[in-house]
């Protein structure tokens, strides 16, 4: 009797795995894959936003054409649906986005520009994997978080950069002392001890070092201690109207620095035409990108880029879209939707993409992210560093004022 207890048991165990997992391969595919993107469209950072958004559709319309991603737990390709949010540059409505992607759309991975760092938590709370672009802050990823992801350079890769040019310049022509101003925000002061510190380690002398709140109507004390301190290069990572303000201000002044560096503000897509010859020579590196980068697929995005809005892919666009080619790979190699074994092979990335080899650290940041520097001449940004690629030279030093 107690055998037959037990084999009853046993057949009854059996019969209900056999149920569950006849249940678990019986249950359909979803229509599509959803990625859920909170981006700037509205606010000072909509430039970076409409970028960000180009390269998530354009990866997405590759995707897709070929019938999606196959996910081997539905033995088929599924679309992938990009969801965009607004965050309106606005940190608070970043979290708020991407909570609602969670629970309204039940996304398998989350991206967006800098802000969403914000949302840290949720995506550790929700496990959903995050993969941020325009998002250089280091110390973003110092949190022992598992599910943040970056395929974008940090403030300290920006800075090697741009002491690497810098070091490229002969010897005798070469610039000793810099002016560093550092924006008084979390990423601001984070960039400028990245400069400070690059700088000490190369033998660069900091003659100043002076600090600013975001949205500065009056640059002058800063611009004239650098130029009194005869400062031949300036380093700064403002907003883009602090950006502009600056450099209009330092012309007024006549304060002829070597060459000016400018992350961040000097990304926007009007800077050339808003500020003309006073915007001209500027260098900015950080974006990890440009569309003169010889890796694979970049001509192609060129040209569904140039197809879409006639002209060549702006920087951040080739971040979003190698965000796609990532998240694709991890998708296809976990062979679920699941979203912990998803993060387990971004986790494992190590592939060429538009941004070329992209492998991470423990901590979520590349291992070896693309130098690239480029410089505005003429009204536009032509890639200058590094040598292998470049369209044209770094433009060193910079003509005087009364020159342009």
């Amino acid at each position: 009797m107690k055998r037959k207890l037990i084999f009853c048991w046993i057949f009854w165990v059996v019969s209900l795995q056999i149920v569950v997992c006849a249940a678990m391969a019986a249950s359909p595919a979803p229509e599509a894959i959803p990625f859920g993107a909170a981006i700037s469209l509205s606010g000072p950072l909509s430039n970076l936003g409409y970028q960000i958004k180009a390269g998530y559709e354009i990866a997405a319309e590759d995707i897709n054409r070929t019938g999606g991603i196959f996910v081997k737990e539905y033995d088929k390709k599924i679309p992938l649906e990009i969801i965009v949010q607004n965050t309106e540059s606005d940190e608070r409505k970043a979290i708020s986005r991407m909570e609602w992607l969670y629970t309204s759309k039940n996304v398998v991975a989350y991206g967006g520009d800098g802000l969403i760092h914000n949302g840290q938590g949720v995506a550790e709370k929700n496990k959903i994997p995050a993969l941020a672009v325009a998002s250089p802050q280091l110390a973003a990823h110092e949190r022992g978080l598992k599910y943040w992801f970056s395929p974008f350079a940090k403030s300290s890769d920006a800075a090697r950069a741009i002491y690497d040019i810098l070091d490229s310049i002969p010897s005798e022509k070469r610039p000793r002392t810099v002016a560093i101003f550092g924006e008084q925000t979390e990423f601001g002061v984070e960039q400028a001890k990245a400069f400070e510190k690059e700088a000490l380690q190369r033998g660069y002398k900091v003659a100043v070092f002076e600090k600013y709140p975001r949205i500065t109507k009056d640059f002058s004390p800063l611009i004239m201690a650098a130029k009194n301190a005869g400062a031949e290069v300036v380093l700064s990572s403002p907003v883009a109207p602090d950006a502009m303000t600056m450099m209009r201000q330092m012309k007024e002044l006549d304060y002829n620095p070597k060459a000016v560096v400018i992350i961040r503000g000097a990304e926007d897509l009007s800077w050339g035409k808003a500020l003309g010859p006073v915007g001209d020579y500027v260098i900015l590196t950080g974006m990890s990108w440009h569309h003169s980068i010889n890796y694979p697929g970049v001509d192609k995005l060129n040209a569904a880029f140039q197809s879409k809005f006639g002209r060549p892919a702006d920087i951040l666009t080739g971040s979003a879209y190698a965000s796609i080619q990532i998240l694709t790979a991890a998708i296809e190699k976990a062979g679920t939707l699941d979203t912990t074994k998803i993060r387990d092979a971004i986790s494992a990335t190590d592939m060429m993409t538009v941004m070329g080899k992209i492998k991470f650290r423990p901590n979520g940041t590349l291992i070896d992210p693309c130098p690239a520097v480029v410089q505005w001449l003429t009204g536009d940004r032509k890639l200058v560093w590094p040598k292998e690629f470049r369209e044209t030279p770094f433009v060193y030093p910079i003509p005087p004022w009364k020159e342009r």
